[in-house]
């Protein structure tokens, strides 16, 4: 009796028990008690692929992802990903991604070599002369090859622009957005999950394709695009926050075997094989929850950065066929506004600075940089020209990475970190020039060019050349700046060669003259900035010329010819060849000084001008050029030269020299081909309009052309190899028959003589 009335007493204080929650309970079966926690929510985080310019497609699945009001929790990325997800993680909306996009040129981001405006003055020489555009490291007697053909200091650049809100998060987890970047660790091939440091850094090193751009040396490992390891990096995101994954592959299909056609589509073959077996396993993890998005991307390739905009509308085309799945994790308005408005942050100034200095310097002088640096302490620094000021630093030539920090405290300061280049300080460059008119012209040059950087504080350099063909030559100058800046300079210099002009009565080519010349000189010059820079000083030449084949129309002779010479060079032009804006002047006078030893007293005065004016596609370019011995009987071992390409392209090279000359031409221009970066900017079609004369002929003696006029169609292109021209000209006019020709020039057309 007593067990039951226990039992009576528990069933009755669990009746109480429900009573009570019955009666505390609300009216409504489905109302929640107040001040009960609500469920949470599963948190989503976004696996985004790489694929090169197919990753724009990441920009079109984001804007449906806001449009649904999908929240975005955590974010992974490799290479394009990389790039995509770093962007939206640093609160770079996916509005603002397309709007760079659009605006952005592409080929300048993947073009190694910084704006041309911003290049020393003394490499834009090396633009005239006919160089590859590769240039070698030399020691202890071996050619050293730099680490990749891009180095990647404008793709950061951009970088750091797209993410400049973020540029004080070093921890990648307090970013808006958590964010993880994947590389590839090039010498052991492992996957590398970068999670704090520079955040553009560390976009640049998963996007570092091998061999095309120059790997980033982070922590003691040298890394790669990411893609040869872990392309799709669902696991990654898995490990972050990831209870939901979507995950968006745009991966380039392998080639097929008639699509491999040349060593960038090996490479590109490689990285997408490579990196196949690590999507295939990743996309093997995939739960029901989980949302998988493959654009159909068609024809566009990783290389096809001007489609860019095409690849978004296919990613937000693929993303709206996965609503329904999408749907699932949608948010409520209100609650959605308030988790975007953590994570979207505004762009802030980059405030002042204390200080500025280098770090990593090791043969250079940090006056010399210092002297290149436009951003000052106590003014507000801007991302815009701290990118300049980069770029003048990169453009010296002496560095593979170029990079910069703001460091905080009671006195900040700007800290720019600089790499010397692993293959320097000595380099090689070799090149090529050819020219022919197919009517028995024919010029061959053969080029090596060494240079010595820093041999001294002051950043003396030494450059010797050598060449081989129809003007053959040996060449050497030491430049010397006297101060840090390099404001003021001195230049000794000495060259021997040999070269030979053809000797025409009127079409016909009746004679070679052989001319020898040794001449050795010392300048004093001042630089103007990156625009250019003025020399004088004087000269020892000696000439001995000689007829080698023909009639003896002109006399042999062998002269000493010194004096003082004087030059201007200014150069403006945004490209040397196939210029779309700007300018380039030089001016050079001579006059031989018998207190110098000279024979012949004579003067030469010359002046070329180019300036081009772009509309559109469409490029007008304007040259005119001058020279005149002031009456002073220049020799014909030392005479101005027309005829040839682009210098009256219907007659033949060389064909008219004389003591005093005019010329002036009408050039236009379209880029109908684009090139990768990697092999140049473009192929071009054009026409030109030519008219010129010459006066104070040798032969016969006194006479004149009177003026002549030419015309040229062209077919052109701007190559790692230099400009390369195949045309058609016709001339007409004057005391000359007209004439008509075809040409082909590698090398370019203003490097001779006028």
């Amino acid at each position: 009796m007593r067990s039951i009335d226990r039992a009576a007493r528990r069933a009755a204080l669990v009746l109480l028990v429900l009573a009570v929650a019955l009666a505390l309970a609300p009216a409504s079966a489905g109302a929640q008690t107040p001040g009960a926690e609500t469920p949470k929510r599963p948190r989503i985080g976004l696996a985004l692929s790489g694929g090169g310019a197919r990753g724009a497609a990441h920009i079109g699945v984001l804007k449906v992802l806001e449009e649904l009001r999908v929240p975005v929790d955590c974010v992974a990325g490799t290479s394009m990903g990389s790039v995509v997800g770093g962007a939206f993680a640093a609160g770079t909306t996916p509005a603002e991604m397309e709007g760079v996009i659009a605006r952005t040129d592409w080929k300048e981001v993947f073009t190694d070599r910084p704006p041309r405006a911003e290049i020393a003055i003394r490499r834009k020489h090396d633009d005239y002369k006919p160089l590859f555009a590769p240039e070698f490291g030399f020691r202890d007697g071996t050619i050293l090859l730099p680490k990749g053909v891009v180095t990647g200091v404008t793709i950061e650049s951009f970088l750091r622009l797209l993410t400049e809100q973020a540029r004080d998060v070093h921890d990648f987890s307090r970013l808006p957005i958590p964010f993880r970047a994947v590389a590839a660790d090039i010498a052991t091939g492992q996957a590398v999950v970068l999670d704090h440091g520079s955040l553009a850094l560390a976009m640049r090193a998963s996007m570092a394709i091998p061999g095309a751009v120059t790997p980033v040396e982070l922590d003691g490992r040298l890394l790669v695009d990411g893609g040869i390891a872990d392309n799709l990096p669902i696991d990654v995101v898995r490990k972050l926050c990831g209870d939901v994954i979507i995950a968006v592959n745009i991966g380039t299909p392998p080639l097929k075997r008639d699509e491999i056609t040349s060593a960038l589509s090996i490479v590109g073959q490689l990285v997408n094989l490579l990196g196949k077996d690590s999507v295939d396993r990743n996309l093997a993890t995939l739960t029901p929850g989980d949302v998988l998005i493959a654009p159909d991307l068609g024809d566009i390739s990783s290389a096809s950065f001007e489609r860019q905009l095409e690849a978004i509308a296919l990613g937000e085309a693929a993303a709206r066929r996965a609503v329904d799945a999408l749907q699932r994790y949608s948010l409520p308005e209100a609650e959605y506004a308030a988790l975007r408005k953590r994570q979207v942050v505004a762009r802030g100034g980059l405030g002042t600075v204390d200080e500025i200095r280098f770090e990593g310097i090791e043969r250079t002088n940090p006056e010399v940089l210092e002297a290149l640096v436009e951003s000052k302490p106590g003014e507000p620094l801007t991302e815009e020209k701290l990118g300049a000021d980069l770029r003048r630093i990169y453009g010296r030539g002496d560095f593979e990475a170029v990079d910069y920090t703001i460091q905080p405290g009671p006195r900040p300061a700007l800290v720019f970190h600089v790499r010397e280049k692993e293959i320097g300080p000595a380099y090689l460059r070799f090149g090529l020039g050819l020219t022919s008119d197919f009517q028995g012209e024919n010029y061959f040059n053969a080029l090596v060019q060494y240079r010595r950087t820093w041999l001294n504080r002051l950043g003396g350099e030494f450059v010797a050349a050598a060449q081989v063909g129809q003007n053959t030559y040996l060449s050497t100058e030491f430049y010397q700046p006297i101060e840090a800046r390099a404001r003021g300079f001195v230049a000794p210099y000495a060259r021997a060669g040999e070269y030979t002009r053809g000797v025409f009565i009127g079409d016909d080519r009746v004679a070679e003259y052989d001319v020898r010349e040794l001449l050795a000189g010392v300048d004093l010059g001042a630089t103007l900035g990156t625009w250019g820079e003025v020399r004088v000083g004087p000269v020892w030449r000696r000439f001995d010329a000689e007829v080698d084949t023909g009639s003896p129309v002109l006399p042999d002779t062998s002269n000493n010819a010194s004096g003082v010479r004087a030059r201007l060079f200014g150069d403006r032009l945004d490209t040397a060849v196939f210029p779309r804006s700007g300018h380039r002047l030089t001016v050079s006078a001579f006059e031989g000084l018998s207190a110098l030893g000279a024979s012949e007293e004579y003067r030469k005065v010359e002046a070329r001008w180019t300036s081009a004016h772009s509309f559109g596609r469409h490029t007008v370019q304007v040259n005119a050029a001058g020279g005149t011995d002031l009456g002073s009987g220049l020799p014909a071992y030392d005479s101005f030269v027309l005829g040839g390409p682009f210098l009256l392209s219907g007659y033949q090279i060389g064909q008219f020299s004389g003591q005093r000359v005019a010329f002036g031409s009408l050039k236009y221009y379209n880029q109908i081909l684009r090139l990768p970066s990697l092999l140049g900017s473009g192929v071009f079609a054009g026409g030109s309009l030519e008219a010129g004369q010459m006066n104070g002929l040798y032969l016969p003696p006194g006479g004149s052309t009177g003026t002549l006029y030419s015309g040229s169609v062209f077919i052109g292109a701007e190559t790692f190899l230099g400009p390369a021209y195949f045309g058609y000209g016709y001339g007409w006019g004057g005391n000359v028959s007209n004439s008509g020709t075809f040409y082909l020039l590698l090398g370019s057309p203003w490097g001779g003589p006028l």
